[in-house]
């Protein structure tokens, strides 16, 4: 009887590790940082600052969390949030675009690359992660040749001799600071969510990400949802590379390329949340909270930036290990 109940404390144990493990680590990883360094951490200014950070990381992260749930691996998000970055600011200033309208083109634009991606992926078979992965150098390039291999600077003309013909409007800058930057990712989350949990569609995504052939026996159109999944990747990449360039105010070469890994380490992180176990916009957002207060923390405490990734590394394995350990007791 004892090692019934012992077996069963074990495996609630298990179960509310997996589930809760990631909050809790926030909140350690909160006040122990806070502990070290009071005067620094634990301020109003440097919350704000993990808060914007973690934003841009929560927009495109909201793309692979939608990817991730009907199976769909995109590799390419980084190098297209920069392409986003990039144009949303030259379409104002080299081109003289209104704001709503460049915002807009940018969209459109990154949604094209991601239907690229799907005809690539789902037509031809290629294997989605070289499909990305090839991509990802292929809008690197792109971006490096609009660029003209240089830093895009809104005040200065563009290095493959671009004329600046309009000002970047106000507004713009408004996008990458406080409160803006925070609705935009809190409506980012609440999309993808009230997607994900209250209609059919993101039922059916789900289904197709679990076990396609079934869902194609159900009569789901598992290439259209496939393909909406890279679109909508494409849709987030462009709205955090404006983040980018809004909160930066300059677009650099490879401006998106950091926010790939902490994105989908994110959702991995998520995934095993509140013990819902499959991709979901809220555990994302937890996963990217995470990450960002344990770098934020290292920096505060001098630790030096090329050790702060193996850090992030450790955090994701720690969380697919929870997560394993809740599954392997069901």
């Amino acid at each position: 009887m004892n090692q019934l109940l012992s077996k069963t404390n074990r495996r609630k144990l298990s179960h509310f590790l997996s589930a809760w493990g990631a909050v809790i680590s926030m909140i350690v990883a909160f006040v122990i940082f806070s502990i070290l360094q009071p005067s620094f951490f634990f301020t109003l200014n440097n919350v704000e600052n993990i808060l914007r950070a973690a934003s841009i990381t929560v927009v495109i992260a909201m793309g692979t969390t939608f990817a991730f749930s009907c199976n769909v691996f995109d590799l390419s998000v980084g190098a297209l949030a920069t392409l986003g970055a990039a144009f949303s600011l030259t379409f104002m200033v080299w081109y003289g675009i209104p704001l709503p309208l460049a915002i807009l083109l940018t969209v459109v634009c990154c949604m094209a690359f991601g239907a690229i991606n799907a005809i690539l992926v789902l037509k031809f078979k290629i294997p989605a992660i070289l499909t990305t992965l090839a991509m990802q150098f292929i809008m690197s390039g792109l971006a490096l040749t609009y660029s003209g291999g240089s830093v895009i600077n809104p005040n200065r003309p563009g290095a493959n001799g671009q004329e600046i013909v309009m000002e970047v409007p106000e507004l713009f800058w408004k996008l990458g600071k406080a409160p803006w930057i925070y609705i935009i990712m809190l409506a980012s989350v609440a999309v993808v969510a009230i997607f994900q949990n209250y209609t059919k569609h993101g039922r059916y995504l789900y289904m197709v990400g679990a076990n396609p052939e079934a869902a194609k026996l159900a009569g789901i159109n598992v290439t259209a949802y496939r393909t909406l999944a890279f679109v909508v990747t494409g849709v987030f990449a462009a709205l955090g590379g404006v983040l980018i360039v809004a909160r930066a105010g300059t677009v650099a070469a490879n401006a998106g390329g950091s926010y790939l890994m902490p994105a989908m380490a994110a959702v991995n992180i998520g995934i095993a949340v509140a013990g819902v176990g499959k991709p979901n916009a809220i555990g994302t957002l937890i996963g990217a909270l995470l990450i960002q207060v344990v770098e934020n923390g290292l920096f505060m405490l001098s630790v030096p930036y090329y050790s702060i990734d193996i850090a992030k590394g450790l955090i994701l394995i720690l969380a697919l290990l929870l997560s394993n350990l809740g599954a392997e007791d069901k």
